[in-house]
C-alpha cells in the first residue's frame, strides 16, 4: 500500500490541483516530470484522460494533498530535503512516522530498526551502536550469494545529537556487500 502511495501521489495531488480551479494559483508548485510519466503508463481510460487534460494545468497546494515521509521518491524519507521537496510538490500537509532517541526526543523515522538501509551508520563510529552489527554476504565459488549481507541499527541506541549527525539515503542495501562500504551502494 505504501508503495502504491507513493506512485499514485504525484498524480492524485495533480487530480486535485485540477478540481481546485477556482484556487488561486501557488507558483512555488513544482511536481516536475514525474506525474506525466505516471499518467502516460497508465492504461486508457476515464482515470488516465482526465488526468491527461491536467496536465498542462498549474498546479495548486491543497489539503488534501499530504507529504507522508516527505517526497521519499526524489530524496530519503524523512529528511530536510524530501519534506522540502513535499511542500515544494504542493502538499498541504506533511506528515511524519515517529519514533524515539535513547535519550526519549521524539524523531521522524518510518521504523525503528531501519538506520542501516537509511542512513550512512554504517560508515560512521556510531556502527558500533548497532544491536547487529554488520555481517557480511557469503558468497560461494560461483560468486552467488548463499547469505546475504545483515545488520540491524536502531534509533532507540542512539541520542538525539548521533541521530542528527547521520546522513540520509534512499532505503536500500547490497545483500552482496562484503565491507559496510559496499552495503550502502547497491
Amino acid at each position: 500500500m505504501t508503495a502504491l502511495c507513493s506512485i499514485l501521489g504525484p498524480a492524485l495531488a495533480l487530480l486535485c490541483a485540477c478540481a481546485a480551479l477556482g484556487q488561486a494559483s501557488d507558483t512555488s508548485v513544482e511536481l516536475g516530470a514525474r506525474p506525466a510519466f505516471l499518467v502516460s503508463d497508465m492504461h486508457d481510460g476515464p482515470l488516465k484522460t482526465r488526468l491527461a487534460a491536467c496536465l498542462d494545468t498549474p498546479a495548486r497546494r491543497t489539503p488534501f494533498s499530504i507529504g507522508h515521509r516527505g517526497a521519499g521518491i526524489r530524496f530519503p524519507e524523512h529528511t530536510r530535503e524530501a519534506y522540502e521537496a513535499g511542500y515544494r510538490m504542493g502538499a498541504g500537509m506533511l506528515e511524519c512516522d515517529v519514533t524515539f532517541t535513547k535519550d526519549l526526543v521524539l524523531v521522524c523515522r518510518h521504523s525503528q530498526n531501519d538506520l542501516a538501509t537509511t542512513t550512512n551508520i554504517l560508515v560512521t563510529p556510531l556502527a558500533a551502536t548497532c544491536i547487529k552489527p554488520f555481517r557480511p554476504a557469503q558468497i560461494d565459488e560461483h560468486g552467488r550469494v548463499r547469505r546475504a549481507a545483515r545488520a540491524e541499527c536502531r534509533t532507540s541506541e542512539l541520542t538525539v545529537a548521533e541521530f542528527k549527525s547521520l546522513r540520509g539515503k534512499i532505503d536500500s542495501f547490497n545483500p552482496a556487500a562484503r565491507t559496510p562500504e559496499e552495503w550502502a551502494t547497491p
